[in-house]
């Protein structure tokens, strides 16, 4: 069995963290097939790139393929987008070209979100027959999202439907937005399978001894992830309540040190701007509650990775987070309710010794470890090539 994953999204020296959560699902899944990934950098038509560059890194079954095209501005905005986007397909085609070249046809093809790799992927259906699939990870099918779906050009929403319906199957990492997806397009197969926790490095430890509470959220910072709103609930939390402190891990945001310090809490907070992916796993051990009070996801990996750590989660009920909370390891609040959050804040304080953290990091790795995870995609591809009459090969 042969497949070659193309990643719209995906980890590169430019953004480390882009679609970090992709790169753990190829990681897994070459634990039991070989899988090759690659990657074209959308750098977009307002960066100069002096030279076409193709970076190959391979390990333990997995080898994985950099891409990036030369471009220069002519300085008009209309000309660069469109001249950006035809050099972009063209030097996709010759990636992809050169790839089957050198390593023979896949038997399949695994798009993670539609665009733009999805329309490599219709090339190669139309061009040589081979059957895809897609994942998509994305958070734009909700409404309260800035960069909803029926929000963006006509264009992208005409080819988004293309690679959707005529891809033989089609995952979501939450079977919310995965509803949301075949209530929008014919989709011919659906199944959910959820990000997965690296459980080597997220996983219960007895915290040491300590009197204040902790808290911790963790995450890029932006206008979704609504850190403001967690600042001021905290603030009102803060009148109950004066023994705690909160860590914020991720990019510095313009604004929120002051907006802390005009609330009166900015003693209470500590912001320490990105960490190593390994450190978020020690701050989660050491914590005794997970904040998340995003205005929209899909189902997001530091929820699971704080269950995996056994920490309760305290959530706003956006895309699929209810898919991994319930009264038993966490709390959700209504989307934007500051005073809600403030009050489950309360309410997880009091009842902070009910929560059994080794229970909820036992159940959580059993959900989302990636030896499953793996398993779950590499079912997929077998089912799905054996509906297209392809000769299965053993693995």
């Amino acid at each position: 069995m042969k497949v070659l994953w193309l990643a719209s999204w995906y980890p590169n020296l430019h953004e480390p963290y882009n679609g970090d959560f992709i790169q753990r699902h190829a990681i897994a899944v070459a634990s039991v097939i070989p899988v090759d990934v690659i990657h074209v950098l959308q750098t977009g038509h307002k960066v100069n790139v002096a030279d076409d560059a193709v970076t190959i890194t391979k390990k333990d079954g997995l080898t994985e393929y950099i891409c990036s095209f030369a471009f220069r501005q002519t300085g008009i905005g209309i000309v660069d987008k469109i001249r950006y986007n035809i050099l972009y397909h063209r030097f996709y085609r010759k990636v992809v070209k050169d790839y089957i070249q050198q390593n023979g046809r896949p038997d399949l093809v695994h798009v993670h979100v539609p665009v733009k790799a999805g329309l490599m992927a219709l090339e190669l259906m139309y061009t040589y027959k081979i059957p895809y699939i897609v994942s998509e990870q994305s958070s734009h099918y909700e409404e309260r999202s800035p960069d909803y779906f029926f929000k963006r050009s006509k264009y992208f929403r005409h080819n988004t439907r293309r690679i959707f319906e005529n891809a033989l199957a089609v995952t979501n990492v939450s079977a919310t937005i995965g509803s949301r997806l075949q209530s929008l397009f014919q989709i011919r197969s659906y199944k959910t399978i959820h990000n997965l926790v690296d459980t080597t490095k997220f996983f219960y430890s007895e915290p040491l001894p300590h009197h204040t509470l902790r808290l911790l959220h963790v995450s890029s910072m932006s206008e979704q992830k609504n850190v403001a709103g967690i600042i001021t609930a905290l603030a009102t939390f803060d009148r109950h309540y004066k023994y705690w402190q909160c860590t914020f891990c991720g990019p510095h945001a313009a604004g929120l040190q002051e907006m802390a310090a005009t609330a009166g809490i900015a003693d209470k907070l500590f912001f320490t701007g990105e960490i190593a992916y390994a450190d978020v796993a020690l701050q989660m051990q050491q914590a005794d509650f997970f904040v998340l009070f995003s205005n929209h996801e899909n189902f997001p990996c530091v929820v699971v990775e704080a269950l995996c750590c056994g920490l309760p989660v305290v959530s706003s009920d956006a895309g699929g987070v209810r898919e991994a909370i319930d009264e038993s390891n966490g709390l959700l609040v209504a989307v934007g309710d500051e005073q809600q959050l403030a009050d489950a804040l309360k309410k997880l304080t009091a009842n902070r010794h009910v929560y059994n953290r080794p229970l909820i990091a036992s159940q959580a790795k059993g959900k989302y470890n990636a030896a499953g995870i793996a398993s779950a995609f590499v079912e997929l591809y077998r089912s799905t090539i054996n509906k297209t009459g392809e000769k299965q090969q053993k693995i």
